[in-house]
């Protein structure tokens, strides 16, 4: 557990020991850069361990509280209110410890959704508002107007909001906010070549992940439903399931997928972290594990949370008090326990 006595808008890891946090408290907005404990990540065997908690290695003033970030090399990207910012870390060799703006790539957006590909980073918070910033040459380009192309393609526009972005397999998954729609973009040529299709009710806000292989697709709305669809055939998901949405949770709702195994995780509508198996929907409604260690009078809800990238079963998660806790799971065959 870690007090960061600050709201943790987002988080994202820099590699498996290191961890970027975007803190915010009242109007001041910083980038924190953590060493992750390594007794989490050490073998069992190791023996005595240093760093058995988290340690602060950097941090920077931002100009707004961060919607996202993205981790890229020495640097980070994060986007907010005052657009798509980029922020330089120190190096190891560095006498300081302070993170520093070295850019504004955009101004013209807030809060825009992020994606990364091998060379660049995709922006937008609109279908009509999408650019890509080449960090080889540093140089920001429009991209093809996305055009609806699908044969079963649904009504959406160009003024449709982007709740996400993932960049896979030379594709860009954009997910609609407010309708559902995840559409496959490919960015060279401004096509949509696949989709699948969102909701008719304008009420419901939608949140997607997309998996390192790109062959998974999950989304969760504001609702508590969540769906997860193969790529070989986004007509019929292959796994659903709902969650009781408790009051004062609608809006910040996460959706993320396991980067080491058929496992799917939502945070944001109670105090808990659900984890579901969407390949064993028989088996329990597909739930293998609640996470409840965010305790206390004032914890409303879990506002961010994810899954370490290479470590299976550990995930960290923060609530709306600044806790940040990081924990491991394990099934047994009669209930499952927090490690």
């Amino acid at each position: 557990m870690y007090d960061v006595h600050g709201l943790v808008s987002c988080a994202t890891f820099c590699n498996d020991s290191r961890l970027l946090l975007a803190v915010s408290r009242e109007s001041r907005h910083e980038i924190w850069e953590l060493g992750f404990p390594e007794k989490l990540i050490t073998r069992k065997d190791a023996g005595l361990i240093k760093n058995r908690d988290f340690n602060l290695l950097a941090a920077g003033f931002t100009e707004c509280l961060a919607k996202q970030m993205l981790y890229v090399p020495s640097s980070v990207i994060i986007s907010g209110s005052s657009g798509v910012l980029l922020y330089s870390l120190p190096q190891s060799k560095s006498e300081s410890d302070v993170m520093s703006l070295t850019k504004t790539l955009r101004s013209d957006v807030k809060d825009a959704s992020l994606a990364l590909s091998s060379a660049s980073v995709y922006s937008g918070a609109s279908l009509s508002s999408i650019s890509r910033f080449d960090l080889n040459s540093c140089k920001i380009s429009e991209m093809p107007k996305v055009q609806n192309n699908t044969a079963n393609s649904s009504v959406w526009d160009s003024k449709d909001a982007i709740s996400d972005m993932s960049y896979v397999n030379e594709k860009l998954f954009i997910c609609l906010r407010d309708k559902g729609n995840v559409l496959l973009y490919e960015p060279r040529v401004g096509t949509v070549v696949q989709e699948i299709a969102g909701s008719k009710k304008s009420e419901e806000r939608w949140t997607m992940d997309v998996s390192c292989e790109g062959d998974t697709v999950a989304v969760a709305n504001s609702s508590g439903m969540l769906r997860v669809y193969d790529t070989r055939n986004y007509n019929e998901a292959v796994f659903m399931a709902r969650v009781k949405v408790e009051e004062n949770t609608m809006r910040c709702h996460e959706i993320r997928i396991s980067p080491t195994s058929s496992l799917v995780s939502v945070c944001g509508y109670d105090k808990n972290v659900h984890v579901y198996n969407f390949k064993t929907p028989e088996v329990n409604n597909g739930i293998i594990f609640s996470h409840d260690g965010h305790r206390g009078h004032n914890v409303q809800n879990i506002v961010t949370h994810l899954w370490h990238p290479s470590q299976e079963k550990l995930l960290l998660s923060a609530d709306n008090t600044g806790k940040l806790e990081t924990w491991r799971f394990r099934q047994s065959q009669s209930q499952n326990t927090t490690a």
